[in-house]
């Protein structure tokens, strides 16, 4: 299914001359938004892979309210260099027998500079030696394998690798207690993450008592929750996303296991406490983004957010998604083509985010690391834990 999202406010001539210059100006890169500006009137147009369909269509809604409010603001704004912003949505369902099909519908279409997501590692990791051999930059905003950036110098990621998570997790779990029970996604992605965590626990002494790697579309996990609360853990971690973490962490308080849960990033999400309800009581994960944050990009952008959608605490995903378009209009202000765009990630630097600060890729086109926030639900809501 194909959506076709631009802004309905005509571009005056104030505008054209805005453009991304305020963007331009506050990093460096190949060039400025002024002087790469275009004589083209065309609107610049981006892919978007992600799941409108299917068991993961709550991601592609949040993903949905990031970009469509990031496209709102640009093209408010002026576009780029006077140009209005398009975007192209095709359902993925994020699937990787899907999501290699529309990679090349974005390749094959001459007006489409950039494509954004997929979905999770194994619906981009598909899609992606497709956009590498077609020139065609690929950035994976909600992918955090390891090996996400590996097919080539047209993929992008913003999303810390696990390299660098995982372990960090290893040694939040390991303040709860030194007795754990690990659930992770059966997956390329779980057992990449489960690789670095598995290895940091072995460093610093945890007792895993108990592990299982499983189906993330299951919907009863009280068998292996029994059998890990037989091993008598002190703590629960969750390699999991947001929907199947709320069903663990349910299903283990249902059956009486009380022990602290904690869980990898990807559980911070409203969608998380919705589903999980009382039992969402005391999770703890760690998070790049919350909305404490005193930033006034940041207060700028819940504001802005809440206004939009009438929600008290954005999605994870939802920044994500709001950052990467940014980030992407961001490079075409510098060279409004697919190359010029990925020169201009490549090169640039200090480029403005929400969820991070300023970013500069690595040499493997990566956001290395950065500062994460141990939060905690406590009366229905993510806080600072203390």
């Amino acid at each position: 299914m194909t959506i076709l999202r631009k802004s309905l406010a005509v571009l005056g001539a104030t505008a054209l001359v805005a453009g991304l210059a305020a963007c331009s100006a506050t990093a460096s890169g190949p060039g400025t938004g002024a002087g790469a500006e275009s004589a083209s009137t065309e609107p610049i147009r981006f892919g978007v892979a992600l799941p409108q369909t299917g068991n993961n269509a709550q991601y592609g809604e949040y993903f949905t309210q990031g970009f469509e409010l990031a496209l709102k603001q640009l093209n408010d704004e002026g576009g780029i260099n006077g140009r209005a912003v398009e975007l192209q949505y095709e359902d993925t369902q994020a699937d990787p027998a899907q999501a290699p099909a529309v990679a090349q519908k974005f390749v094959d279409d001459p007006t489409i500079l950039a494509s954004l997501g997929d979905f999770g590692t194994p619906a981009s990791a598909a899609a992606s030696p497709i956009y590498q051999a077609g020139g065609l930059v690929q950035f994976a905003f909600s992918a955090s394998a390891s090996t996400v950036t590996d097919p080539g110098d047209f993929v992008f990621a913003t999303w810390v690798s696990q390299e660098f998570e995982a372990p960090r997790l290893a040694d939040f779990a390991a303040t709860k207690g030194s007795k754990q029970a690990v659930f992770f996604h059966d997956t390329d992605w779980g057992a990449d993450t489960h690789g670095f965590f598995a290895d940091r626990s072995e460093e610093i002494g945890q007792d895993t008592v108990y592990e299982s790697a499983y189906d993330p579309k299951s919907t009863d996990f009280r068998p292996l929750l029994l059998t890990a609360a037989a091993a008598n853990p002190e703590v629960i971690v969750l390699i999991s996303y947001a929907a199947d973490g709320a069903l663990i962490t349910s299903q283990a308080r249902e059956l009486g296991i009380d022990v602290p849960i904690v869980g990898i990033s990807s559980n911070y999400n409203q969608q998380f406490i919705e589903l999980a309800g009382p039992a969402a009581e005391g999770f703890e994960t760690l998070s790049y983004f919350t909305p404490s944050n005193p930033d006034p990009s940041v207060q700028q952008f819940v504001s802005d957010f809440s206004a939009e959608y009438d929600v008290a605490t954005p999605s994870d995903y939802a920044i994500r998604a709001y950052d990467a378009l940014k980030i992407v209009a961001w490079a075409a202000a510098q060279e409004p083509s697919r190359d010029g765009i990925r020169t201009a990630l490549a090169t640039g630097s200090d480029i403005p985010t929400i969820l991070y600060g300023p970013i500069t890729f690595s040499e493997n086109r990566r956001v290395t690391d950065a500062e994460q926030f141990a939060l905690v639900v406590k009366d229905g809501e993510f806080v600072l834990a203390e």
